[in-house]
C-alpha cells in the first residue's frame, strides 16, 4: 500500500515502451495500464503472449531490493510454490534500470501474465462486510500462507538478500517501515493515549517474542485476498513488493485484518487457522498473539496514512480504519 510519485501518462508509457524493446518484445505490443500503487503496472500483449511490466516508483525500493524480490520469487517458483514467472532480459538480467527524459532513474521488471485468473477479493468489500468469500476460501488461504512459510524457511536469506524487516522496530519502532501512526493528524486526545500505550506494549511484547525460525522468517507482508489470484482451481500469490523478514503471524493478521467488520469474520479466522495448521505448526501460545499482530498491522496502516496526507486512501483510513485500530489497541 503506497502512493506513486508520478502519474502514468506519456512519461510512464514512454518508459514502458523502451522497456518492451529492451526485453525483446514486439515494438508495437499492446500496452494497457493495470494499476498505480507501489509501482505502475502495465499489461503487455504481443505475438508471444501477455506479460506484467512493473515500473517501480523511484525512491521507494533500491535496485538491490527489487532484485532481491525478483530473485526470491524465482526461488519460490523453483520450489513448486505457485507465483508468477519472472522473466530476464535477453542478456539474462532480472531487473532493468532505465532513465526518463529528465535523467531520473527507474527500475523495471517483467513477469508472465497469469492468464484466466481474478483476485479473490478486495479491501473495500472486506471492510464493508459484503465480501462473498467463504470460510472454505480462508482455509485455502491459511494453507497457502503455511506453504509459503515452509518454502521461505527452506530458502532462507540468499546471498545479497536486501529487504526491510517487519520486526519490532519495523512495526512499532521510532522509524517504523510505514511511518509513525501517532503522527496521524486526525488523532484525538483519547485515541492518542490509547495508541501510545499500545505501541509501548507491542514494543515490549515483540522484543520478548524473539525471532526464532519457528515463528519468524521471510514473509509476504501484504497477504490480502486481493493479492491472491484464482482460476477457479489454483491459487497464485502475487505482489511481493513489501516482502521481507517478519513474524509468520504478521501474514495471518494481514490476511484477516480487513475482514474484521465482516459478519462471518469469526468463521474466516477459524478456517484460516485450521488451514494453516494443516501444513505448518501453529500452537495455541502463538495463536494467542494474533490480536496483538492485528493491532500492529492496523498501526502500520495508520502510519501509512499519516505519511500521505490528502491521499484518498489515507482519508479512508483516518475516518474508517482508525476506530477499529483504537478498539484493537484498547483490548491489548
Amino acid at each position: 500500500m503506497a502512493a506513486s510519485t508520478f502519474e502514468p501518462g506519456a512519461a510512464g508509457e514512454a518508459l514502458a515502451r523502451r522497456a518492451i524493446v529492451a526485453y525483446g518484445l514486439d515494438v508495437g505490443a499492446r500496452l494497457e495500464l493495470v494499476k498505480v500503487r507501489e509501482n505502475i503496472v502495465y499489461r503487455v500483449t504481443d505475438s508471444s503472449g501477455s506479460y506484467a511490466l512493473r515500473l517501480h516508483r523511484r525512491g521507494y525500493r533500491s535496485e538491490s531490493e527489487i532484485l532481491s524480490e525478483v530473485e526470491y520469487v524465482r526461488a519460490l517458483r523453483e520450489r513448486g510454490f505457485v507465483v508468477p514467472e519472472m522473466l530476464p532480459t535477453p542478456g539474462g538480467h532480472l531487473t532493468l534500470p532505465l532513465a526518463d527524459d529528465h535523467g531520473s532513474g527507474f527500475v523495471v521488471d517483467l513477469q508472465r501474465w497469469v492468464d484466466a485468473t481474478e483476485p479473490l477479493g478486495g479491501i473495500e468489500e472486506a471492510f464493508d462486510g459484503t465480501s462473498p468469500l467463504s470460510p472454505e476460501t480462508f482455509f485455502r488461504l491459511g494453507a497457502l500462507a503455511a506453504g509459503l512459510h515452509n518454502a521461505t524457511e527452506a530458502i532462507g536469506r540468499p546471498k545479497g538478500f536486501d529487504r526491510q524487516a517487519w520486526d519490532a522496530q519495523g512495526l512499532v519502532g521510532e522509524a517504523a517501515v510505514w511511518g509513525d501512526p501517532l503522527s496521524l493528524s486526525s488523532l484525538g486526545a483519547h485515541e492518542r493515549r490509547v495508541l501510545t500505550s499500545a505501541v509501548a506494549r507491542l514494543r515490549t511484547l515483540l522484543e520478548e517474542l524473539g525471532t526464532a525460525s519457528r515463528n519468524y522468517g521471510v514473509v509476504h507482508a501484504d497477504f490480502t485476498p486481493e493479492n491472491v489470484l484464482s482460476d477457479g482451481v489454483h491459487l497464485t500469490l502475487i505482489d511481493f513488493d513489501d516482502f521481507g523478514e517478519g513474524w509468520h503471524l504478521f501474514d495471518l493478521a494481514t490476511m484477516l485484518f480487513w475482514y474484521q467488520p465482516h459478519p462471518r469474520y469469526a468463521d474466516f479466522r477459524k478456517a484460516a487457522v485450521e488451514g494453516y495448521r494443516q501444513a505448518r505448526d501453529l500452537d495455541d501460545a502463538q495463536l494467542e498473539l494474533l490480536p496483538a499482530f492485528l493491532c500492529a498491522r492496523g498501526l502500520t496502516y495508520l502510519g501509512w496514512a499519516a505519511s500521505r496526507p490528502g491521499n484518498d486512501t489515507s482519508e479512508f483510513i483516518a475516518a474508517e480504519v482508525l476506530p477499529l485500530v483504537v478498539r484493537l489497541a484498547d483490548g491489548l
